[in-house]
């Protein structure tokens, strides 16, 4: 009876071991399954604060793995969030602005995340500020 129960502690932790992989090892070969700062980061070192937009494009365009950019360049992006420098309400950051969604990814337990790529420049084209906004929704299909 011992040697039964002994087997299915091994089999319960192989199983767990292989639940938490397939988000993990994922992880750590596409860089848009990670958290929304270590997206940030990793967009950063190829857009670096102060290229030019057209730089930017050219290099947004080219990685698959961001999506399809959709470039503004009469208004910036809209950020709405109360804890940048305590201040609460809706922010325009940039005077243009690139915007991509990368597609969805699965999350643990049935969930999907929506990314939102956006990069901000100001009146002459310089990157200014880079955004990444990321949903996790129950996956419906």
């Amino acid at each position: 009876m011992k040697k039964y129960k002994f087997r299915f502690r091994y089999l319960a932790v192989l199983l767990l071991v292989i639940y938490l992989a397939q988000y993990t090892i994922p992880m750590i070969y596409n860089p848009m399954r990670r958290p929304a700062s270590m997206i940030r980061n990793h967009i950063l070192r190829q857009t670096p604060i102060g290229m030019c937009i057209e730089e930017a494009i050219a290099i947004v365009e080219n990685n698959k793995r961001w999506g399809t950019p959709e470039i503004n360049r009469n208004m910036g992006f809209v950020h709405r969030a109360p804890w940048i420098h305590g201040a609460t309400g809706t922010h325009i950051i940039g005077e243009m602005r690139i915007q991509s969604r990368p597609k969805m990814h699965n999350a643990p337990l049935f969930h999907e995340r929506g990314i939102q790529i956006f990069w901000g420049f100001d009146a002459d084209g310089k990157l200014i500020e880079v955004h990444v906004h990321v949903t996790i929704a129950p996956r419906l299909a």
